[in-house]
């Protein structure tokens, strides 16, 4: 054993400093759920941390669920020393929330319900059940997270002897908590991007347009990069990724690019064989999250909601840490497992990774979606892929395609924008002079500069062909060639054995 001493460990990130430039800027939304208390005249708000969204009303506390109840029947009260034990299966656990010794003094059936349900109310402070007791019957109530998993379940009851307690009504009316979803998605988006600021709406009703997205870029003055989109009910079809698709061509055309819009819906009772083929659509921007924690809160607040979570959240985080030349599925950079949360992984129907066969999972991969894996000697978990809804042979079949170029898009229309209305200088055959190239190049190019110092472009060329007829037309096109960075998606070994090196 070491000698005694002080440890001191130091902490990183406390001082909040800002991250540099916009990359990182993102926003969630949320449909069909609980308005919290801050949204309530406003729905969209921006928050920087987990206790912001708190600060909003966007609490883990499960104080908007409401519990599911039941009522246990004594029928006979036995002899003394004979035992009733009355367990409930939880999502995680089960527990016991009375063990039961018929004694003496215990001569009616309602006085051993009352003990019974004094057995219960003692041990509230760590099972979190209550009781009342009238006559013959317990009433027992459930603790509020477990929304609505209780429904249509019973008591586990063991009874010993001759003394008799049965469940006379199965579990009813638990409603699980909102609130505590949302607060899932946005602590797991800064589990992954600590430092990333995201502009949050909230709405109780379904989404009929997708309209919203444009109302988060537009309240963020379009500075949004991403958004994740949670549902808690399910597609009408893959059609509305198209929809969404629109949404995004109508920002690009005002010059408020959202890069990358990540779905995550409701697909509990759907077989993975029976999703669409999102290759087949021309939807660029567009990603469907069918990845889920199967271990951790993700799995709790699955089974105790009824519906996908999802990692949408998290998979939002990915995008806004990495750089826009980066592949979320970088194995050496984004571990989506903390040890705990998202450490087993499985898909937002309920099944576990590990119990689909490989080639479904491929055949899932070819389809587009998103999720997360585990590989074989190594104990993170990862997302497949940063697929998006369109053909493998577009060029903006993955988030960083799309990242990358709308970032090029944004820095050079910044600075080309002053050239607007400017004055040409031609030659005398007409052609546009090379210090109108050269004036033009050089404001074009700073932002692309910027964007090969930081490893976003590999290289880029720009061009304008001085024979263009700007009289006739008022217009210069300006060619702008991006070479992006490459990704190592597949590594191949060629290994064997040879008689001398």
């Amino acid at each position: 054993m070491p000698l005694n001493d002080i440890i001191f460990v130091k902490g990183q990130g406390g001082l909040g400093r800002p991250l540099t430039g916009e990359d990182h800027i993102s926003g969630l939304i949320l449909y069909g759920t609980t308005v919290p208390s801050g949204f309530a005249t406003t729905a969209t708000k921006v928050v920087y941390s987990v206790s912001d969204a708190e600060a909003l009303g966007i609490v883990a506390d499960y104080s908007d669920a409401t519990s599911a109840y039941s009522t246990i029947e004594i029928t006979a009260i036995g002899n003394d020393g004979d035992t009733v034990v009355i367990k409930v299966v939880e999502p995680d656990k089960t527990v016991t929330i009375a063990s039961y010794t018929k004694v003496s003094g215990d001569s009616t059936a309602g006085a051993v319900a009352i003990a019974i349900e004094s057995l219960i109310n003692a041990g509230t402070v760590n099972h979190g059940y209550t009781a009342t007791s009238g006559g013959t019957v317990v009433n027992v109530v459930a603790p509020k997270k477990l929304g609505v998993w209780l429904n249509s379940n019973s008591c586990d009851i063991t009874n010993t002897g001759d003394i008799s307690a049965v469940t006379d009504v199965t579990f009813n009316g638990g409603v699980a908590s909102q609130l505590a979803v949302q607060h899932y998605h946005i602590s797991e988006f800064f589990r992954l991007q600590p430092k990333g600021i995201l502009w949050v709406h909230i709405t109780e009703n379904n989404p009929t347009d997708y309209s919203e997205i444009a109302t988060v870029q537009n309240a963020s003055g379009g500075k949004v990069r991403q958004v994740a989109i949670y549902r808690r009910d399910s597609l009408s079809g893959s059609g509305e990724l198209a929809t969404i698709q629109g949404i995004c061509d109508a920002l690009d055309a005002v010059h408020k690019p959202v890069s990358s819009v990540l779905v995550g819906s409701d697909i509990v009772g759907v077989d993975l064989d029976q999703l669409a083929n999102l290759a087949e659509l021309n939807a660029p921007k567009v990603s469907a999250v069918i990845g889920q924690d199967a271990g951790g809160l993700g799995k709790y607040l699955y089974d105790t909601n009824g519906v996908s979570m999802t990692c949408v959240g998290a998979v939002l985080g990915a995008v806004a840490l990495a750089t826009v030349s980066q592949d979320i599925a970088w194995k050496g950079k984004f571990n989506f497992s903390n040890g705990t949360e998202c450490d087993t992984v499985g898909f937002a129907n309920g099944q576990e990774y590990n119990t689909v066969a490989p080639s479904q999972v491929d055949a899932l991969c070819n389809y587009r979606y998103i999720f997360l894996v585990k590989n074989v000697g190594s104990a993170g978990s990862f997302a497949n892929d940063s697929y998006t809804a369109v053909a493998p042979t577009s060029d903006y079949c993955f988030i960083e395609n799309n990242r990358t170029i709308d970032k090029a898009i944004r820095g050079v229309y910044a600075s080309l924008l002053p050239e607007i209305g400017a004055p040409i200088q031609l030659n005398a055959d007409g052609t546009i002079s090379d210090i109108t190239i050269n004036h033009l190049k050089s404001v074009a190019v700073p932002n692309l500069d910027q964007m090969v110092r930081d490893s976003d472009l590999s290289n880029y060329s720009v061009d304008i062909n001085p024979t263009q007829d700007v009289l006739a037309t008022s217009k210069i096109i300006v060619s702008v060639n991006l070479l992006p960075k490459g990704v190592s998606r597949v590594i191949q070994v060629n290994i064997g054995f040879v008689t001398s090196i």
